[in-house]
This record gives C-alpha cells, structure tokens and sequence, in this order.
C-alpha cells in the first residue's frame, strides 16, 4: 500500500517516517509535487519514506486498478463522479472514453455490459488498463484499447454507431470538442444522437455559465439538452465541473462550421 501526502514542509521526511511506523501495511510514503506532466497527465512525486516502489493496486467500486502510480493519473477522490456516470448510461450503450487513464469509467462499464473503446495517449495507461482488463477478467469483446491521439480515435468511429463519448480532461478537454464538426457529414453515416460528458476546470464565480461558454465557443452552436454538474473544488477559485449535452446533428454534419467560415 502507498500512502500520498502534499506537503512542502522542512519536516516531511519525518511526517513521511511516522506515517509509516503508524500504518504497517503502508511500504512507500510519497509526497505528490505541484507539478503535471502536461501531455501524458501524471504528478512529479518524490518518496518521504519507505521503499522507492511506485507499483500498487487500488480498488473502486469492487474493481482493481493496478497502476505505476509515479507515471499515470489516478485520484481516489473521484470514486463517486465515476460511479455516477457509470450508473447514467445505460446497459448495453456503445461507450468511447476519449482519456480513459487506466480504465475507472472504461472498466465498469464494460463490466456492466456496454461496449466499450477506451483511448489515452499516455502508453503506461494504455498498459495498465490493458492489464486491468485481463485482472478483473472483462471479456475484451466489451472493452478494447487504444493508444493514440483522442481526436484521431474519434475520428476512426466517424461512419459508426457512437453513442455516448466521455472526455475526462478538464484542463483541455474543450478544446478537443472540435472533432465533432463535421464528423458526420459522409452521407452513408446514421443520424444516431450523441451524448458527451465533457470535464473543465471553470472559475468559481460562474462555474455553470463559463463551462457552458467554453463549450459553445468550440461547437459554434447551443449544445442540446446541455446540464452542468458542479463535481467537486480543486482550488479555491476553480471547480471541476462536468457537462452532459447531446452533439447537435448540425454541428455532426458541419453546417455550423460552414456558416462561420462563410462570416469570417
């Protein structure tokens, strides 16, 4: 088991050491930096006490997710987020999980019975949710991995039946909503609705009103049926928020995106 704290005191190596005396089953106390990997999503970290062994296992809603925990994303604290997401689609779904880490929406879905294609460019979290799979015995006909780009993964479900596209990035996932215009102007492409959980990082002063701003700017449309769901603070002036809205059908076949290039 390891043990994480946040800390910049002069005393965490002994904070780090009492952690370990007191906690017997703990093997490694690590103290997570302020600093992120910015393509791959992982925090610096540095070890306060006990064996320099980042490998664990974590488990969430009876699933395992074993993790390099030094070179992959994973916070404990969003257990209940991804339950709830979990819980709102429905079985059977067909699911992309465009920065799916090591599988805690992934996973439980496709145990749940959905079809599941999960994506991180990040190749240690592709690794461990392959592994992850395999250890929690997820037959892979309901979940298959992919390590690329998430607008070029996207891209390869353009003709398909996609229904419901999950984006846990929030400090750019908005940024990646522009792989929905035009995704389905080909004729031979069905008009089935899609649904997306898009995550951000918005000010606390409006958080609903600028989560929604941000997504509109990139569509260039009202997104349909869009709600706002407040997920928890990560600073005191931001919340991580999560907005549930449907891909107008316009904005699938391109049309917005003509009318703004025809007025710029």
């Amino acid at each position: 088991m390891k043990a994480v704290v946040s800390t910049q005191s002069t005393g965490k190596f002994m904070i780090g050491q009492v952690i370990l005396d007191k906690n017997p089953s703990i093997k490694t106390v690590v103290n997570k930096l302020n600093t992120i990997h910015s393509k791959y999503r992982f925090f610096d970290m540095e070890v306060l006490a006990g064996e320099e062994n980042f490998i664990t296992t974590a488990i969430e809603h009876k699933i395992k997710f074993s993790m390099d925990f030094s070179k992959v994303y994973w916070n404990s604290k969003l257990g209940t987020e991804h339950r709830r997401v979990v819980d709102a689609i429905p079985v059977g779904a067909t699911v992309l999980d465009m920065f799916c880490g090591i599988g805690p929406f992934a996973l439980p879905l496709a145990r749940k019975g959905c079809q599941v294609h999960a994506n991180d460019l990040n190749p240690e979290s592709y690794k461990w949710l392959v592994k992850n799979r395999d250890l929690n015995g997820i037959c892979t006909k309901l979940l298959t991995c992919y390590n690329m780009d998430g607008r070029d993964f996207v891209r390869e479900f353009s003709g398909g039946q996609i229904q419901y596209v999950l984006m846990n990035l929030p400090a750019s996932a908005t940024e990646f909503l522009d792989v929905f215009v035009g995704l389905h102007s080909v004729e031979k492409v069905s008009q089935c609705p899609i649904k997306v959980f898009c995550y951000h990082f918005a000010h606390v002063d409006s958080p609903e009103e600028s989560t929604l701003e941000a997504v509109k700017e990139v569509l260039g449309a009202e997104p349909e049926n869009p709600f706002v769901h407040l997920v928890r603070k990560t600073a005191p002036k931001t919340w991580m928020t999560c907005i549930e809205f449907v891909v107008p059908h316009s904005v699938l076949r391109g049309e917005n995106q003509t009318k703004r290039t025809k007025t710029e």
